[in-house]
C-alpha cells in the first residue's frame, strides 16, 4: 500500500491535478479544501506528506503548520 498524503488546497483544478498525479504514482490520496478540515484529517489519522496551500480558509496554511509543529505524532 502507497504512503498517505494529505493535499489541503481550496483551488479544486490544483487539487484535481495533484490528486491524479500523486494517485498515479501509487500514493494514497486524501484532501482537505480548508484549515479546520485539514486538522481533523490529521488528527484522525496523520499523513507521511501534507501538500499546504497557504491562502487556505478559516485557518491559513501557516497556523495549519504550526499546529502540525506543536503537535508531532
Amino acid at each position: 500500500m502507497g504512503k498517505d498524503v494529505l493535499i489541503v488546497d481550496d483551488e479544486p483544478n490544483i487539487v484535481i491535478s495533484l490528486q491524479f498525479l500523486m494517485q498515479q504514482a501509487g500514493f494514497m490520496v486524501r484532501v482537505a479544501a480548508d484549515g479546520m478540515a485539514a486538522m481533523s484529517l490529521i488528527a484522525e489519522r496523520p499523513p507521511d506528506l501534507v501538500l499546504l496551500d497557504i491562502m487556505l480558509p478559516w485557518l491559513d496554511g501557516w497556523e495549519v503548520c504550526r499546529r502540525i509543529r506543536a503537535n508531532p505524532a
